[in-house]
């Protein structure tokens, strides 16, 4: 009986194991083959080319401008919600913490209703200003403009550097600080000579991850559709979609990615710089309260402008989905509360077979990008050691970073001229599976080197090890990186929009078209629902997170 067991045990753990090189196989040639196709499959450029070129420098011009500039405004609100996250203790700090799911949580679609609806000529904001101050002429403008996308994008991205920062921060040795100030330093010096240092690779490392979020950034500069001048990813989206001209699409996927790569690059230094800094740095430091009236008061004036310039475009989705018909035209005035918008969406022919595609879509995605991320982890943690080992496990998962999902999705339209939900699904884990890999590497980094030993030792070969040891040891880093992966999928419009798969719409797409419909109460409604799978999947996979 026992060795029945065995072989049944030992037979599970081939199969699975061949499944999980298989989604691994698929993740990767889902990648590669269209990534390559994009850029290659239409080589060389004719006249119409070299015509459209000056446009397409005018857009790669304008997209490194916005992306640099929505970077530096990420960076300049997440330093300081980083020291109030990493150094003081006050009641606010959990919620500020939280702040930190929005930019993967949320998807983008979502972030651009929120504030059409909040910052908008109609907009909860005008109303406001209009009423206290008695205007008649709408006075915030700002928001179909290089200004309002570039003010999207920093806003809605400045958690990822609060986060990456305020987890340096609370590791910073603080004997350097002590010893600067027994020098006779002042607190701004300080900041300056040591804090700064100390915190700039994991500063250029969130400001380079925000970069390359804006860079490819579509669903907000085509919502937000008047700045002007278009970006990379929505030039790239009409030549290969509404005029099918390949060959230009190609040309602006490689300039794309060639900028794409130079960031990444800078990226993985900052990475390589931060990691090995925090193994040699002690335990959490010790936060304090909040100290004289001074801090008191701009830990306020801070909160309160974050609750009303970030939270308050979020909750005004909730609320405008209970607008009821007679107040959904007019979203910037009075308010009358019902459930016509639920009633509404909950009672469209389309509703049910859209909910039933993204959990199809997300549920599948998932599962390859998780066993992905676990086939991966047997090459860079399944044995000893091995010479160049390193290095490629930390390039591969950054590769599918510089590749946009407009990109990718052009590369499938190449490969397949008919789209199909499998290969959507397959074509997002294919993006998604570096972030559930990065979740199970947490896991993985924090089993004992002692354990690890022990269990080559003990097994019968390094296979065994990882499957029988290292895998459920980090069970629950599988788990956060299958949710993530799925918080993801659910919040994908891009790809379906370019995948263009016949009788497919998901509740993201759903959104898009209600939203570009001016049917707003139903869009806030379908937002919640979406928003609700998003969240509810990533606030399970956040709690591995141990640091916060």
């Amino acid at each position: 009986m026992t060795k029945l067991r065995g072989r049944i045990a030992s037979g599970a753990a081939q199969a699975g194991s061949v499944i999980a090189l298989a989604s691994l196989a698929a993740a990767a040639a889902g990648f590669v083959v269209p990534a390559l196709l994009a850029l290659f499959g239409t080589a060389g450029m004719g006249p119409q080319e070299i015509s459209r070129a000056g446009r397409i420098w005018r857009a790669f011009r304008f997209t490194l401008a916005e992306s640099f500039l929505s970077s530096l405004l990420a960076t300049a609100v997440g330093l300081p919600a980083a020291f109030f996250a990493a150094r003081r203790n006050f009641p606010g700090r959990r919620f500020l913490l939280s702040l930190s799911a929005v930019p993967l949580s949320v998807p983008p679609a979502i972030v651009a209703l929120a504030f059409v609806l909040f910052y908008g000529r109609q907009g909860a904001l005008n109303a406001l200003l209009m009423g206290i101050f008695g205007l008649s002429e709408p006075p915030v403008t700002f928001l179909y403009t290089v200004y309002g996308l570039v003010f999207a994008q920093g806003l809605y991205n400045f958690p990822v550097v609060m986060r990456t920062v305020s987890r340096a921060w609370e590791r910073l040795p603080v004997e350097l600080e002590e010893a600067a100030a027994l020098l006779g330093a002042g607190k701004p010096r300080i900041f300056l000579t040591v804090i700064l240092p100390g915190l700039a690779s994991p500063i250029l490392s969130g400001a380079a991850l925000v970069f390359l979020y804006c860079f490819f950034s579509f669903m907000i500069p085509l919502l937000f559709g008047g700045v002007g001048v278009t970006t990379l990813e929505v030039e790239l989206y009409q030549s290969a979609r509404n005029t099918l001209d390949f060959r230009t699409a190609s040309l602006i996927a490689a300039a794309e990615t060639a900028g794409a790569l130079a960031i990444l690059a800078l990226y993985s230094k900052a990475q390589r710089s931060f990691g090995a800094g925090i193994v040699s740095r002690t335990a959490e430091r010790k936060r304090r309260a909040l100290k004289g009236p001074w801090e008191r008061a701009a830990a306020a004036a801070f909160l309160g402008a974050i609750a009303l310039f970030f939270v308050g475009p979020l909750l005004a989705v909730p609320l405008r989905s209970l607008a009821t018909s007679a107040s959904g035209a007019r979203y910037g005035g009075a308010l009358d509360l019902g459930l016509d918008a639920w009633k509404n969406l909950l009672g469209r022919s389309r509703f049910l077979p859209a909910l039933g595609a993204t959990l199809g879509t997300g549920l599948l995605s998932s599962a390859i990008a998780s066993l992905a991320a676990v086939a991966f982890g047997y090459f860079a943690y399944g044995g000893p050691p091995k010479s160049g080992r390193g290095a490629l496990t930390r390039l591969i998962p950054l590769l599918p970073l510089a590749v946009s999902p407009v990109m990718l999705g052009f590369g499938w339209t190449l490969l397949f001229s008919r789209g199909h939900w499998i290969f959507l699904a397959v074509a997002q884990a294919s993006l998604s599976w570096p972030f559930a890999w990065a979740t199970l590497q947490g896991s993985l980094e924090r089993i004992p080197p002692s354990i690890r030993e022990s269990s080559l030792l003990l097994s019968s070969g390094s296979r065994d090890a990882y499957v029988r040891v290292l895998l459920p040891l980090s069970s629950r880093g599988i788990l956060s990186g299958a949710a993530l992966a799925f918080a993801i999928s659910v919040g994908d419009a891009t790809l379906p929009l370019v995948l263009s798969v016949p009788r497919y719409e998901n509740l993201a797409m759903l959104l898009f078209r209600l939203s570009g419909s001016y049917r707003f109460p139903e869009a806030c409604a379908c937002a919640v629902i979406l928003a609700a799978l998003a969240g509810s999947a990533f606030f399970l996979q956040d709690g591995d997170d141990n640091g916060h």
